[in-house]
């Protein structure tokens, strides 16, 4: 069984290629690093429960790596390192900081974009990963305004950002890199919210002007605000198009390519055949403010002057956006419609965009932040006496044999049990290649089994659980299960 190994997995399109890629039965590991508030698995732990609420079923749990992209070969531990070399064949990488400007030389995006691609590419040189997936931008156009080809990259075009310098820069730099077999490049143009809900955890782009001025909202009388020139902000006219693509869309394509090894090799665009106007956009943002402000508190109309520093502020911060909102080209997108005819791009209407707008207000801009997911049933810690590393597991005498546990829902993931003579002598991290059987069951029935609350035989025959393969018979199965919770296990 050979893994993918993940990077960006909490990010906004990260966490629905972790979905995606799982309901296609992609085996996944994901490079993770802590945050301030929760572990790396705790993270994981809340993304999937987030699917799981929204799908209505129980998802397994991919491989979690802590570590790190910005750290030398991703901050992986040797010992993890050992296991990305046994089990990943495949990288998808895709960590990225979407900062406009650089406050320093060696910050972000530079921190991530480029310095984490390298780390990316040394850990796959390192541990032998010899297919790769690399999440560019269509924005490596730069501003170039003629139609862009999907096999351009570098024709000596102008950059409008430290973004896209960053984000070309990797692109060479994975390009010229010579450690992979096949190189697949996927290049979305802008990420926007879900299709259908509305959901997004990053609210940046398209949300900046709605961000800057809902903050106004409470300050200013809305007359202020209808009465603001926006377009005069950025000397726009209205008619400047901007390639917008939801998420949904975005991961459900990149899937499509990943899941299918005749599509690799190729560098895909991404984006939109019927791009939306800046016009459009701001009528939808401007729509909702308005209303939000009629029907929130009344706002003191005798600011004076401040009224108008208010409205200066907002002017400067979305000069930041400046370049963002330029006319963008028409992006060629032929290899991406001709590989996947059955998912054409979601038109960004206004009945969409005023949906992805109302979402935004609604989950404040994503504040407070989701609520860590406890882990009901840590099994990892159960396993935990019994786990060895990728040296620890030669075959032995011939009487070895490996059951793969593939365990759905809250705390489960990805194991393979290590069994010798018909005994449990320990379990390793992933599934196991091969005609080894394989157990699947979800967290709960896994943890009543261990702890006597559930037969095996009552697992099996009211469906809970399921096993394919025969090198073990039905009792040493259950002889295993029984042993993980037994108080002699090793040390």
């Amino acid at each position: 069984m050979k893994y993918h190994l993940l990077t960006g997995g909490t990010g906004l399109l990260g966490r629905y290629l972790l979905r995606d890629l799982t309901l296609a039965e992609v085996p996944l590991a994901v490079i993770v690093r802590r945050s301030r508030i929760e572990s790396a698995v705790g993270r994981i732990e809340t993304a999937m429960t987030h699917w799981e609420r929204e799908l209505g079923h129980a998802l397994v749990r991919p491989i979690v790596l802590e570590g790190d992209i910005t750290q030398p070969l991703c901050g992986l531990s040797s010992e993890d390192q050992a296991w990305v070399a046994e089990y990943c064949d495949t990288a998808i990488h895709s960590a990225a900081s979407l900062t406009f400007y650089a406050d320093e030389d060696d910050g972000e995006p530079w921190r991530s974009n480029i310095h984490g691609t390298r780390h990316m590419l040394d850990l796959c040189r390192a541990t032998g990963i010899r297919k790769f997936h690399h999440v560019s931008t269509a924005y490596v156009c730069g501003q170039r305004r003629e139609t862009i080809r999907e096999d351009e990259l570098d024709v000596g075009q102008q950059l409008s950002n430290d973004y896209e310098s960053s984000k070309i820069t990797a692109e060479k730099e994975v390009r010229a890199s010579d450690c992979f077999d096949q190189l697949t490049v996927h290049r979305p143009s802008i990420i926007v919210g879900d299709s259908q809900t509305g959901f997004t955890t990053s609210y940046h782009g398209f949300y900046t002007p709605l961000r800057l001025v809902h903050t106004l909202v409470t300050t200013l009388p809305w007359e202020v605000i209808a009465q603001g020139d926006w377009l005069g902000t950025l000397a726009l006219t209205g008619e400047e198009r901007k390639n917008l693509v939801p998420v949904d869309w975005v991961s459900a394509a990149m899937t499509g390519v990943i899941a299918n090894p005749e599509l690799h090799g190729q560098t895909y665009h991404f984006t939109n055949p019927n791009p939306a106007t800046v016009a459009d956009m701001l009528a939808s943002i401007g729509g909702a403010v308005l209303d939000l402000a009629k029907h929130g508190e009344d706002a003191s109309s005798n600011l004076g002057d401040d009224a108008e520093k208010m409205m200066e502020s907002f002017r400067d911060q979305m000069k930041v956006y400046q370049s963002y909102w330029s006319d963008d080209p028409s992006f060629d997108s032929t290899r991406t419609e001709t590989s996947l005819p059955h998912l054409p791009c979601p038109a960004v209407d206004q009945a969409m965009m005023d949906m992805l707008v109302k979402s935004a207000i609604d989950k404040n801009f994503g504040w407070p932040r989701e609520a860590p997911v406890p882990q009901k049933y840590p099994i990892a810690q159960d396993l935990s006496p019994w786990m060895t590393n990728t040296a620890q597991q030669a075959p032995g005498n011939g009487q070895r044999r490996f059951v793969s546990l593939r365990v759905s829902g809250n705390g489960g993931g990805q194991w393979h049990m290590i069994v010798d003579h018909g005994k449990l002598v320990g379990v390793g991290s992933g599934l196991k290649n091969g005609d080894s059987p394989t157990c699947y069951l979800n967290s709960d029935t896994f943890h009543r089994i261990t702890q006597g609350q559930l037969s095996w035989d009552e697992a099996l025959q009211s469906g809970r659980l399921f096993t394919t393969g025969s090198a073990l018979s039905s009792e040493e199965l259950a002889r295993c299960f029984r042993e993980i919770a037994a108080p002699n296990r090793p040390r």
